[in-house]
C-alpha cells in the first residue's frame, strides 16, 4: 500500500508538471498570464522565460518525487497519511510559487520593453449575443445522470435505510450531479466578446466553448452517476461481482480523466486555430484582474468565468459569493482532512484505540470518531474467537489499512462491522442474526479476557 501511495504521488507530481507547462504555451495571446502583442509572442526573452518556467516544474516534480521515497518505509498508517498529504500539498504550493515567480518575469519583460498593446474599439455583436448558446447542448442531457443518481439512491435507502454510510454516499452524489447542472447554468450565462474583427469566426470561437463545456458537464455527470449504487452493491452482489465492478469502474474514471484533458486541450487547440484565421485580433487585456491564475473583479457580476488558458473555470474571488465559495471549499477539506487523520492517528499510538465494553443490555463497540455499535445480548448466535478473518471480505464504509479494519464491511457475503487489528490474535467474533462482528485489542490478553467476560454472562 505504501508504495502504491508513493506511486500515485510520483505520477501526481509530473501530471502537474506537465498540466503547469500549458500556460507557457501562448492562448489567445496571453503567455504565463500577461497579455503581449502577437508578434511579440516568439520574442526570445518571452520564449526564454517560457522555456526555464517548463524546465522548472520538471526539476520540482523530480525533487519531491525523491524527498517522497520515506513514505515506503513508514510503519505507521496515520504518518502514512499525513506524510502523502505533506508531499502534496508541498507539490502544489511549489507549482504555484513557481507560476508566481515566472508571471512576474513575464510581466516585469512586457513592462520594460514597453509593449503597449494595440486597441480596437470594444464591439459589442449583438447578432452574437442573440446566438451565444446556439451550440450549448440541452439541459434534458442530464436527464440520463440525474434518473441514474436519483434511483441509485431511492434504492439504496430502500434496502439499506442508513447502514453502511448510504446517507453519506447518496449526498455526495447529489452533490455532484447538482454541481455539474450549477456549472451548466454558468456555462450558459457566460458572456460573449468578438475577438476578432470576423464575425464568423467570432461565432465558430463562442460555439466550440460553449459546446465543448457543455458536452463535458453531461458527460461528467453521467460518468459518475453511479456512485450512487455503490452501498447496495456492495452488500447485494456476491464479492467476486462487487470487485469487478470496483476494478472496472476505478478503469472507466481513469480513462475518464485522461480522455477529459485531452478534450479541452483539443477545444483549446481549435480555439487558437479559429482566431489565427481572423486578419484582426481584438485585444482584451485583463492582466489587472487576473492574479496568479486567480480572478478578481469586484465590477464584473460573474460569480464562475472562463480561466485564461481555455482549460478550467475560474471563480471570481472579487464578488462576496466567490469568497464564501472559496472558503467553505477549504473548510470541508480541513474537515474531511481531520476526519481521515484523527482516527489513524489514536489507532496507531493509544494503548486502547478499540473499545469493548458490557452492560445488562448487551455488548458495545466504539472507535475513534466513529458511532457506538450496540449488540443486544438476545440478538447473539454466537462468540468465538479466532485466528484470522475470512478470505472474502469488502470495506463498505470505513478504513482499510495495512495495519488496521475498521466500519462497515461485506464478510463472506454478510454486512459485517470489524474493529481489527491485522497483527494482533485471537480475533474475538460475535454472530447476530444479521451482522457479524470483529474485534481484537491491542493487548491480546483484553481480548481473551473480553470473551471469558462475554461467554460467563451469555451462560447465567
Amino acid at each position: 500500500m505504501n508504495f502504491f501511495l508513493y506511486l500515485i504521488l510520483v505520477g501526481v507530481n509530473f501530471l502537474m508538471a506537465f498540466a503547469g507547462r500549458i500556460p507557457a504555451n501562448p492562448h489567445k495571446n496571453i503567455i504565463l498570464e500577461t497579455t503581449l502583442p502577437k508578434d511579440k509572442l516568439q520574442n526570445k526573452q518571452v520564449l526564454n522565460v517560457s522555456k526555464t518556467y517548463k524546465k522548472r516544474l520538471l526539476q520540482c516534480a523530480l525533487i519531491f518525487s525523491i524527498i517522497a521515497l520515506p513514505i515506503i518505509v513508514i510503519p505507521f498508517d496515520s504518518l502514512v497519511l499525513l506524510y502523502f498529504l505533506v508531499m502534496m500539498i508541498g507539490c502544489l504550493g511549489t507549482s504555484f510559487y513557481l507560476q508566481v515567480i515566472f508571471i512576474r518575469k513575464m510581466t516585469t519583460v512586457k513592462v520594460q520593453n514597453n509593449w503597449i498593446l494595440p486597441t480596437s474599439p470594444i464591439l459589442v455583436d449583438t447578432k452574437l449575443v442573440a446566438n451565444k448558446n446556439r451550440k450549448l447542448i440541452s439541459v434534458w442531457w442530464f436527464l440520463p445522470s440525474v434518473l441514474i443518481t436519483l434511483s441509485g439512491c431511492i434504492y439504496s435507502f430502500k434496502v439499506l435505510g442508513l447502514a453502511n454510510g448510504t446517507w453519506i454516499i447518496c449526498l455526495i452524489s447529489l452533490l455532484m450531479t447538482g454541481m455539474f447542472l450549477l456549472f451548466y447554468y454558468f456555462i450558459a450565462r457566460f458572456p460573449v466578446k468578438s475577438v476578432t474583427s470576423d464575425e464568423t469566426i467570432n461565432q465558430n470561437v463562442n460555439d466550440q466553448m460553449r459546446h465543448h463545456w457543455s458536452v463535458l458537464m453531461a458527460i461528467s455527470s453521467l460518468v459518475l452517476s453511479p456512485l450512487s449504487f455503490i452501498s447496495t452493491s456492495s452488500v447485494m452482489l456476491p464479492y467476486e461481482q462487487v470487485m469487478v465492478f470496483l476494478v472496472g469502474y476505478t478503469v472507466l474514471i481513469l480513462v475518464f480523466v485522461i480522455v477529459t484533458f485531452y478534450y479541452l486541450f483539443s477545444s483549446r487547440k481549435k480555439q487558437d486555430q479559429l482566431i489565427a484565421q481572423a486578419k484582426e485580433y481584438r485585444y482584451s487585456d485583463e492582466d489587472q484582474y487576473w492574479k496568479y491564475g486567480i480572478y478578481i473583479n469586484p465590477n464584473d457580476k460573474r460569480i464562475m468565468v472562463p480561466d485564461r488558458v481555455g482549460m478550467n473555470i475560474s471563480v471570481n474571488l472579487g464578488r462576496p459569493v466567490g469568497k464564501l465559495t472559496l472558503g467553505i471549499t477549504g473548510i470541508l477539506i480541513l474537515i474531511a482532512l481531520s476526519v481521515a487523520s484523527i482516527p489513524m492517528l489514536i489507532s496507531d499510538f493509544s494503548s486502547n484505540p478499540f473499545e469493548l465494553s458490557t452492560t445488562h443490555k448487551g455488548i458495545s463497540l466504539s472507535a475513534p470518531l466513529s458511532q457506538r455499535r450496540q449488540i443486544d445480548w438476545n440478538d447473539i448466535e454466537s462468540v468465538k474467537l479466532v485466528d484470522k478473518l475470512p478470505k472474502d471480505k469488502l470495506r463498505v464504509y470505513g478504513t482499510a489499512t495495512e495495519n488496521y479494519l475498521t466500519g462497515e464491511f461485506q464478510v463472506d457475503a454478510k454486512p459485517a462491522y470489524l474493529l481489527v487489528l491485522k497483527d494482533k490474535k485471537p480475533i474475538l467474533e460475535i454472530k447476530t442474526k444479521n451482522k457479524l462482528y470483529y474485534y481484537t485489542n491491542k493487548d491480546s490478553k483484553l481480548t481473551e479476557k473480553y470473551y471469558q467476560n462475554i461467554q460467563a454472562i451469555r451462560e447465567k
